[in-house]
């Protein structure tokens, strides 16, 4: 049914409310806040103006529709980004895969140079280990692409239904693959440090007939109030072949940070002694130009004191050696 071509509505007090003090308004009067209308009669209101119009709808909307607008917009504004991810992830799982591939190949790549690297400096530099970094990342990353590769299969048998589930898998895979990347060890840094290996074993003869003194010198050294020992004798008695034995021990009982081996032989000059025992530390470079023999062995003192605790074998001393003139503490 309808009313003057309007279609006929349920009366609503708080619609009648708002026409009812439009009407009156109109007519010069004004209606009491705690007025009512009655809720048997409908006003329609077939001539007014837009701005009684836009009076008529917008003061409810002020008032109690506001309280069902707001909720509805939350909601929308909750639900919008979510599904318009949904359906991204839907309709662009292609690309998604595409991008998935090609971060999975650099990190694979960037991988394999890494490790190329790695072998190649531990091979030329003796006693190196690599950077603990280096191993994490290496550790992490080869997990990575295994779980990269099962993401690979479980897409490719996915049905289509699964398409948006699978777009948002791939798609965190992208990003943890893309963060690995962008973490990646730089190669052209050195991949190694120096390792916690104390020295080489030197090549020796078997030990016959000189043990007693061999393990008296061992004695010594484990001492604590022991500092330095010297051991002297006649050229060919097998000095040098007990201190190789005692070096080579030392390595393996772990008691000491280092074990240094020098020989000095006859032609000794404090500063190519100096220069020789900075090289056993593969710290030569600390040394650089300097050419004063004082200030080298500053240096040179402050490096032993470094290194911690260790024992350091001269070897072949032929003549009388200020180990203070050195920089030996």
């Amino acid at each position: 049914m309808s009313f003057g071509g309007l279609p006929m509505l349920r009366p609503n007090p708080l619609c009648q409310l708002e026409l009812e003090r439009l009407r009156l308004r109109n007519l010069g009067s004004t209606v009491p806040l705690n007025s009512k209308c009655s809720q048997n009669s409908v006003s329609f209101l077939p001539c007014f103006n837009l701005k009684d119009r836009a009076e008529v709808v917008s003061e409810p909307v002020k008032g109690h529709s506001m309280e069902c607008i707001q909720p509805a917009a939350s909601i929308a504004n909750c639900l919008g980004t979510p599904v318009c991810k949904y359906l991204q992830y839907h309709r662009k799982l292609n690309d998604y895969v595409r991008n998935f591939k090609r971060i999975r190949d650099e990190l694979n790549s960037k991988m394999e140079d890494i490790e190329l690297q790695l072998k190649a400096e531990l091979l030329h530099c003796v006693g190196k280990i690599p950077k603990k970094e280096v191993e994490n990342w290496l550790g992490k990353v080869k997990v990575m692409i295994m779980e990269a590769q099962d993401v690979e299969n479980k897409v490719s048998n996915g049905r289509y239904l699964c398409r948006a589930c699978n777009g948002k898998l791939v798609d965190r895979n992208i990003q943890e693959m893309q963060t690995f990347l962008d973490k990646a060890p730089n190669i052209s840094e050195s991949l190694v440090i120096e390792g916690p290996s104390v020295g080489l074993p030197l090549p020796t003869s078997e030990l016959v007939g000189e043990k007693a003194v061999r393990d008296e010198i061992w004695q010594c050294l484990m001492q604590e109030e022991v500092g330095k020992i010297g051991v002297w004798g006649m050229g060919g008695v097998g000095k040098t072949t007990i201190m190789k034995h005692i070096h080579n021990d030392l390595l393996k009982e772990h008691s000491f940070e280092r074990v240094i081996w020098v020989t000095v032989s006859k032609d000794f000059n404090v500063m190519k002694l100096q220069d020789d025992i900075a090289s056993a530390l593969k710290l030569k470079g600390d040394l650089g130009n300097e050419r004063d023999k004082v200030r080298r062995a500053a240096i040179l003192l402050e490096l032993l004191k470094k290194v911690g605790k260790h024992v350091l074998i001269l070897d072949d001393v032929w003549d009388k050696v200020s180990l203070e003139e050195v920089g030996i503490p």
